[in-house]
């Protein structure tokens, strides 16, 4: 670390002080030891010290040199945190292919590519919105963000402030300066100036952001750049205060009391649900900023004298180490163990944590900081593709031993249906008899079939593709027609994510029963006419209401032949009643039932037909982290569907049946009796507990095309006595069958 113009001589130790306060309180809140629920505060303490640091050894250079080599700057850079960021992320990558599974280890490859790559941000600002990736567990690099907006922070206010350098030599030429006298004056007028401006810019779109889209603003390098440009703002201030040093200390000790009770207050007072950052963050990147500024000055406060203890010295010369390593460490086991870690595995991780920093800080970072063969910019500056490449190959390496020794399955066959299986299983139905042999499998300890469908390296990425028409786009409002796009007949699927995963079946009946296809479905916005809450929130979700006017606007347009509506039920979160929130659940029950009826009335009006597709079974448990535990047999992972969600389903099947559309129930093709097997034939049938894979939404085409009128079946024999789902409407009749 760089001494501070205040005190040329040594340390600022208030500095390295401040930085181990901000790592261990993100340590402790991360491991949930303490009371410090407004924890992760620490890294705006980071951000807000790292601005100052930084710009003042750039001034420093400007006022020597009058100018500023990006060379030397992208070079000490890459020295300082290339080779423990490389390590962390080759140990994490290491230790994901060993721990985390199938399952969780080809996402944390990926992630780890995109941290070697300073995007660390982007990646989980995309992930952090995407609806299918909100119930994962969090990566174990998912800390790198904060690295990422530094070093994009870095590569622009460099150049912003030898712009302005260069634009005031342009307009203020020298007379011949003295001997070690810079040729001008450094100019910090104008980088206060455009600091201000910066600042000012970030923080009103981190305000604006932070209540549009709470995930994408928190690792949004645009509503944190102010942040660090406070921090530089402060730097700038010290140099340009030549009475620093005479400050009084009934002005110090205040302003460096108040601004540690700041961040204090922030730990102590705000929590995961605050919107942040936002104006939120003011609070500690102000107090912050005080505390710098009282430690410019050559009056000691007590706080300085309590920052500067040996015990926080040692701490902040660890507290990069420190703050790389405890996040996998953290991550990696919980999600190997599968559960929560115990009070002493947590006080374990956090002193690997000390022991593992204490050894890179020494080893790594100190050694390569100082090494004399990477003085020359040059050498330093190999070190971004070296490092790089190096992440990358250990990531790829990771991923193909994970593929090879876990991503085919078990070591059984797959379950096939036995030769008399209409009658052995009752069912004239294949789709419906392969649940039930699977189930019956399952039951009888079947080990997992040998080559599954996706393979569980895959799973998660097993989502119906939209093309062109992905309505998480709230600004989307195109249509996207699929299917055979010749066909003179039309259907719609209207509905939430529950309707996008029927989306590969649907696809094949309408290109098989010459239908032009649109899809129209949004994910969490379930299509029932009620005004739901944006997920987590007590905010009507009015991105939806408005998704839900087009929808019907574009239903009534084309007068489809056949509209499908699938949802989940939607009586899970609370809803919107006459502008008041109802969470009740009975009440929101009642609620979605006439909005339920009110959709299907509409629709009915509009389509040649309407049918209702039964929502599917909302399991227990998710059948995918089972799998990929390596159990011994299916029984492991046999799980059966929430009797809450049963009844919703059963639910919608009324109300479709009050107004007098057709519907289709599907519960039949993924549980048997009480029981939902994980692996139906060698196919997982869901991606997660709620959601359908596309392999599996393809193996049942056929028999969603027979159930809703627009395929014959393949055999004319029929179990007796069995009748499927009626799929009319009352103006339809029974609908045509394709030849």
């Amino acid at each position: 670390m760089s001494p501070s113009p205040a005190r040329a001589t040594h340390l600022r130790t208030d500095i390295q002080g401040l930085r181990a306060v901000a790592v261990v309180t993100v340590v402790l809140s991360h491991l949930g030891l303490g009371p410090l629920t407004g924890g992760f505060v620490g890294v705006d303490v980071f951000f807000v010290v790292s601005g100052f640091l930084i710009t003042q050894l750039m001034l420093r250079e400007v006022a020597r040199t009058g100018g500023l080599s990006l060379t030397d700057f992208y070079a000490r850079r890459a020295r300082r945190i290339l080779p423990a960021a490389s390590l962390v992320l080759v140990a994490s990558a290491v230790a994901s292919a060993l721990w985390l599974g199938p399952l969780r280890a080809p996402e944390a490859f990926v992630d780890v590519v995109w941290a070697a790559a300073f995007a660390a941000n982007v990646r989980f600002a995309e992930r952090g919105t995407d609806y299918f990736a909100q119930d994962l567990s969090p990566s174990p690099v998912q800390h790198y963000w904060s690295l990422a907006v530094e070093e994009q922070f870095y590569v622009v206010w460099p150049l912003l402030l030898l712009a302005v350098v260069l634009l005031a030599r342009s307009r203020h030429r020298a007379r011949a300066a003295g001997p070690g006298q810079p040729a001008q004056p450094v100019p910090l007028g104008a980088l206060a100036g455009v600091l201000v401006v910066v600042a000012a810019v970030s923080l009103a779109w981190s305000a604006h952001r932070t209540g549009e889209a709470p995930t994408a603003a928190y690792f949004s390098s645009l509503t944190r750049a102010w942040e660090l440009a406070l921090g530089a703002l402060g730097a700038v201030a010290v140099a340009a205060w030549p009475a620093r040093r005479t400050l009084p200390r009934a002005v110090v000790e205040p302003l460096a009391l108040a601004g540690l009770a700041a961040v204090g207050w922030a730990c102590l007072r705000l929590t995961p649900a605050t919107p942040f950052p936002g104006t939120a963050a003011l609070v500690p990147v102000l107090g912050t900023l005080a505390v710098l500024l009282a430690g410019a000055t050559a009056t000691r406060s007590v706080v300085d004298r309590a920052l500067s203890l040996r015990a926080l010295q040692l701490l902040g010369g660890w507290s990069y180490s420190i703050y790389l390593w405890h996040w996998p460490l953290v991550v990696i086991p919980s999600v190997h163990v599968g559960r929560a870690l115990t009070l002493g595995e947590k006080l374990a991780l956090a002193g690997l944590t000390l022991l593992l920093a204490a050894l890179t800080t020494r080893l790594v970072e100190d050694p390569v900081r100082r090494a004399r063969g990477l003085a020359l910019p040059w050498r330093g500056l190999v070190l971004y593709p070296t490092t790089l490449a190096l992440v990358v190959s250990s990531a790829v390496a990771a991923g193909a031993y994970v593929q090879r020794t876990q991503g085919e399955g078990g070591r059984g066959a797959a379950i096939t249906l036995p030769d008399d299986w209409r009658h052995e299983l009752g069912t004239d139905d294949p789709a419906t008899a392969l649940v039930r042999a699977s189930a019956r499998a399952s039951r009888e300890g079947r080990a997992v079939p040998r080559r599954l469908r996706p393979p569980l390296t895959r799973l998660l990425d097993s989502t119906a593709d939209l093309a062109g028409c992905d309505y998480r786009d709230d600004t989307l409002r195109e249509l996207c027609p699929r299917g055979d796009q010749d066909a003179e007949r039309t259907v719609v699927l209207l509905g939430d994510s529950h309707a996008r995963h029927w989306i590969p079946a649907l696809d094949a009946v309408a290109e098989q029963a010459g239908y032009r296809a649109y899809y129209l479905a949004k994910p969490q916005c379930v299509p029932w006419l009620v005004t739901s809450l944006r997920g987590g929130t007590e905010e009507p979700f009015t991105a939806c209401d408005d998704f839900k006017r087009w929808a019907l606007e574009q239903v009534e347009r084309l007068q489809p032949d056949l509209v499908v509506v699938s949802s989940s039920p939607g009586t899970s979160r609370g809803v919107l009643v006459d502008g008041e929130v109802v969470d009740d659940p009975e009440e929101t029950a009642r609620a979605v039932r006439r909005g339920t009826t009110a959709l299907l009335e509409r629709l009915d009006a509009a389509a040649g037909r309407t049918v209702l597709l039964a929502d599917v079974p909302i399991l227990a448990d998710d059948p995918g982290p089972c799998l990929s535990s390596r159990p011994r047999s299916l029984r492991a992972c046999l799980t059966h569907e929430r009797p809450d969600h049963r009844a919703a389903a059963a639910a919608q099947v009324r109300a479709a049946d009050a107004v007098g559309v057709g519907s289709v129930r599907t519960r039949q093709w993924f549980c048997a009796g009480d029981d939902c097997p994980a692996v139906v034939g060698s196919t997982v049938p869901y991606r997660d507990g709620g959601h359908v894979t596309t392999q599996y939404a393809e193996q049942l085409a056929r028999p969603l095309g027979v159930s809703l009128g627009l395929l014959r079946r393949r055999s004319s024999r029929s179990a007796p006595g069995r009748r499927r789902c009626s799929a009319t409407g009352r103006r339809g009749g029974p609908a045509p069958a394709a030849p």
